[in-house]
């Protein structure tokens, strides 16, 4: 896969800029409203919510990450179970999948001394890559969670699916493996010679 440079990052980021002028929770059947970028240096991803889910760009950029999905008619206070992605840049002590798995367990304990875990099966993404999935029981207030870690050169991807019930987890977890059927990873490099990008011709 080609790597992006920093210029088209900014053409894509504007795009979606556009594309955020939809107002907050609203439903639409345009995948370029659907389609979520997530940035973080190094690397990107795009991936969309599941069906009959909203994205909700306002809510995820309050809460300090891209966006949030939940059901449509519901809102992401009252939504039994939700979703968001997430990006996280590898840095010392956390170059490799596993040192990443292990400090996040680590730092869920820490914050809920009470939670239970088990590693689920891994699912297989496009492109040759896999999802390695953890589940966590009696995190964040008492959620139920799914998470869904994918290893990149330079950043890991995550998929996040909670809950209020343990029930809702397990439904639900057909959705989080359809939404991560939608993964799309892009090499981000920063390069000093990039041509403008051309406007298409009609």
């Amino acid at each position: 896969m080609r790597p992006l440079t920093i210029l088209l990052i900014v053409h894509l980021l504007a795009m979606f800029a556009f594309a955020q002028q939809k107002p907050s929770g609203q439903p639409s059947n345009d995948r370029q409203d659907l389609s979520s970028l997530v940035y973080s240096e190094g690397g990107a991803f795009f991936v969309d919510p599941p069906n009959g889910w909203v994205v909700d760009r306002e809510v995820g950029k309050q809460l300090g990450g891209c966006c949030v999905f939940y059901p449509q008619g519901s809102t992401w206070d009252n939504a039994e179970t939700v979703m968001y992605p997430n990006i996280v840049t590898k840095r010392q002590g956390q170059q490799s999948m596993a040192e990443f798995m292990k400090s996040d367990l680590d730092e869920c304990r820490k914050h809920d001394p009470g939670m239970a875990w088990e590693d689920g099966e891994d699912v297989p993404l496009r492109n040759n890559r896999v999802a390695k999935m953890r589940l966590f029981y009696g995190v964040n207030g008492g959620s139920f969670e799914a998470v869904a870690y994918i290893n990149e050169e330079k950043i890991i991807a995550l998929v996040v699916l909670s809950s209020k019930t343990r029930k809702g987890l397990n439904q639900s977890m057909p959705l989080l493996r359809s939404a991560l059927e939608t993964y799309t990873y892009m090499d981000v490099r920063k390069s000093e010679k990039t041509a403008p990008i051309q406007p298409p011709k009609d």
